[in-house]
């Protein structure tokens, strides 16, 4: 791939350039307009009728660049398919949700840079439209197409799509597509400059703006409310526009984001790197957890295998009893010092010797919890950790953790700029000025949100105590430098952090002692939709569950996710119920 000219940060602006929108011939033809002449509120929308005609009319529409609020090329829509409503269908005890009538447009923003690859997106607009926009966000390095047409993060079986509920839905694939590249290499796009500002922030803003004009010219009228969705990489997306484009947002939930991404991947090299010479075994995470666990389990007031005090855990733990005899690695039944090591080094701060972006000089520990958990198809700890078998070079994604895939991927393709790059012998005080450059423009640290909250939107915090992606500590952080930026009474008008005790970065949890599933589903949209339109702020404690997975999607268990710094402590009764737990106030 050729690299691409650079592109200066100052050229993409923290806030809204300029307003997005067309005067839309459909619009116009259907004399509807924001709203009625005697302002009493909305325009009637179109009938359903007329928006199943005017659905093949969106293909081919071309969205210039000067309806995008930061430099693109133009927007052009490439199909536009009217999709019937299906039924809800139940197959291998799995339910598959049901979706209304809508059109399925899909399309592409051209880049500046003719070496840079395009932003794809897809947009869905249904027949029976609530007037509100809901964006999804992505994941990982991104680069595969967020549809907008899947469940949300900790959706339980049964839980509506957004779409279903009447919102029309987008995302986008952040403008690189993974599958020109290895699996073993999901950063090589950050060799142009171009690709890796869209992956930062600017593809996320330019698709809402592209989105906002088709839905202009589709319904014949702006949508009223415009929120966005995501977890991980997603969280750090919506914290991002919150932060830089505060005018274009009404709500937004940010589930365990990556705010502090810069500090997360230099850690994930720290923690790897020692793994080349003595790897620690996925077969040990078994002993860790149990060790944690027996530490942690009864500080809710219930021995039942479910950390739930999570901040009163973190300085019980003591590994030091699992010391292989001679510090020397015996197997699975030990760890050797090597090793203890490690442990150690994951659960304290991460440390530069020069500021990132927003002042920040470090990344926070990891917690304790839960290290046997699943994740995915795997273990927390083996999924991020420790893989199946020792770090790689190239790494391999079938064996190797992700933080190994994700770390050298960062530091080779956006720091080093180099795919041969040892990152085994990295060291961020050789390459400065790029690491503060590249913090500058992927990092979503800064706390003033005064702009945010001005035009009244509502930011929901969803932070997984047993996350072994991302600390859960930095998303406490961020929410403690927003209080110290901008005083607690108008961070408690807009802003609610939840913590979900025992929960791994895809949000399941289990018990370390009969693997009994814990509660950790809940709906977010509905809270942040009602506080956002409705004025009605998140209850201090939300309702988890664990469900059926088929109609009639019965409750098996249920806890509350408190407000941080609360967490759920049992007060006798059902220990499945959440009418069992209490929220009182986390203490170290």
């Amino acid at each position: 791939m050729e690299r691409a000219r650079p592109i200066r940060a100052s050229a993409f602006p923290a806030r809204l350039i300029r307003a997005a929108g067309l005067a839309m011939v459909v619009a116009a033809a259907w004399g509807c307009g924001g709203s009625d002449d005697n302002g009493a509120g909305p325009a009637p929308l179109p009938s359903a009728e007329q928006l199943r005609a005017a659905c093949p009319t969106l293909a081919g529409r071309v969205i210039p660049a000067t309806a995008i609020g930061l430099p693109s090329g133009t927007a052009t829509v490439a199909t536009a398919t009217l999709v019937a409503a299906v039924p809800q269908s139940v197959a291998n005890n799995a339910t598959t949700p049901s979706t209304p009538d809508h059109c399925r447009v899909l399309g592409a923003i051209a880049p500046v840079d003719p070496a840079a690859q395009p932003i794809n997106f897809q947009l869905n607009l249904p027949l029976d439209w609530n007037r509100k926009a809901l964006q999804y966000g992505g994941g990982g390095f991104n680069g595969t197409l967020v549809t907008g047409m899947t469940p949300l993060r900790d959706a339980a079986p049964g839980d509506p799509l957004p779409i279903t509920r009447g919102y029309a839905t987008l995302g986008t694939d952040s403008g690189h597509q993974a599958s020109t590249s290895p699996a073993s290499e999901p950063g090589a796009f950050a060799l142009n400059d171009e690709m890796l500002v869209n992956f930062a922030f600017a593809s996320y803003k330019k698709v809402k703006d592209v989105a906002a004009s088709l839905m202009q010219a589709y319904y014949g009228q702006a949508h009223q409310k415009m929120y966005y969705f995501g977890g991980s990489e997603g969280g750090r997306e919506g914290l991002t526009m919150a932060q830089r484009f505060p005018a274009d947002y009404d709500g937004i939930v940010s589930v365990v984001p990556v705010i502090n991404w810069t500090g997360l991947f230099h850690a994930f090299v720290r923690n790897e790197a020692p793994q080349f010479t003595d790897w620690l075994q996925a077969g040990k995470v078994p002993l860790i957890a149990r060790v944690v666990s027996d530490a942690c389990d009864a500080l809710d007031g219930l021995a039942d295998g479910v950390i739930n005090n999570y901040l009163a855990c973190q300085p019980r733990v003591n590994l030091q009893p699992l010391r292989c005899p001679g510090g020397v690695d015996a197997g699975t039944t030990c760890l050797s010092d090597a090793e203890l090591s490690l442990m150690a080094a994951i659960h304290s701060p991460y440390r530069f010797s020069f500021p990132l972006a927003n002042g920040l000089t470090s990344y926070p520990a990891w917690w304790w919890g839960h290290e046997d958990s699943l994740d995915g198809t795997s273990v927390s700890l083996q999924r991020w950790v420790t893989g199946t078998a020792a770090p790689a070079i190239p790494p391999n994604p079938a064996t190797n953790a992700t933080q190994w895939l994700y770390g050298s991927n960062w530091i080779r393709y956006a720091i080093a700029r180099d795919a041969n790059f040892d990152v085994r012998g990295y060291d961020p005080n050789a390459f400065r000025a790029r690491v503060q450059q590249t913090s500058e423009l992927v990092d979503s640290t800064n706390p003033d949100l005064s702009a945010f909250f001005a035009r009244g939107g509502k930011l929901i915090l969803r932070e997984n105590a047993a996350d072994r992606a991302q600390s859960p500590q930095m998303g406490i952080d961020y929410f403690d430098a927003v209080v110290a930026r901008l005083g607690r009474a108008a961070v408690d008008q807009s802003v609610r952090l939840y913590v979900s005790p025992s929960s791994t970065h895809s949000g399941n949890a289990r018990s370390v002692t009969d693997q009994s599933p814990v509660p950790t589903a809940v709906d977010l949209l509905d809270p942040l939709d009602a506080w956002a339109s409705g004025g009605q702020a998140p209850a201090d404690a939300l309702t988890q569950a664990v469900k059926a997975a088929v109609p009639p999607f019965a409750v098996q268990a249920s806890r509350p996710m408190c407000r941080y710094p609360n967490h759920p402590r049992y007060n006798g009764g059902d220990r499945l119920q959440a009418a069992g737990y209490t929220c009182v106030t986390s203490a170290p």
